[in-house]
């Protein structure tokens, strides 16, 4: 009883404490949260990971355009094609190395890229966001927060 008037009082004061809530065994919070998400076994809910990396995850990987139509133009010399292989990202006939990314989720990346052309070097930050079902990807460049999105090209044409 005096932990129930200690708990109420705790709520009225706005405040929480550990010992008025329940708690419940690991596999029961498992079944819980299978039962909420059909989904979540299916590894399709985005999975916090905060990780350092040096190159793209391989479901970034491959040829992206702006309309599935542009997917066969030539990917050196279009701006509606961008590829992403290794550490590597190619943007309208300019060529980016990945120096340092960091990966915040299953489906969110952003990373540092160094551009060389014959004239100079430059940095860019950018992050990459993909959808639910790895189709499509959006390019945010993290100086101007200009978004571009892509859709995922088929693999005959991933280079």
């Amino acid at each position: 009883m005096a932990a129930k008037i200690l708990c109420l009082s705790a709520i009225l004061l706005g405040a929480t404490m550990g010992a008025c809530w329940p708690i419940a065994d690991k596999n029961a919070v498992a079944g819980a949260q299978s039962a909420e998400s059909p989904t979540a076994d299916l590894g399709v809910a985005d999975v916090a990971l905060e990780i350092a990396i040096n190159r793209f995850p391989a479901g970034y990987q491959g040829r992206w355009a702006i309309s599935a139509s542009a997917c066969d133009q030539d990917p050196d010399s279009s701006a509606e094609i961008m590829s992403l292989q290794g550490r590597l990202i190619k943007i309208a006939g300019s060529i980016g190395t990945m120096v340092q990314g960091k990966r915040m989720t299953s489906k969110t990346m952003a990373a540092e890229f160094q551009f060389v052309d014959k004239t100079h070097k430059s940095t860019r930050m950018m992050a990459f966001k993909l959808s639910e079902d790895r189709a499509q990807i959006v390019r945010t460049d993290m100086v101007d927060g200009l978004r571009t999105r892509y859709v995922r090209c088929p693999k005959l044409m991933s280079g």
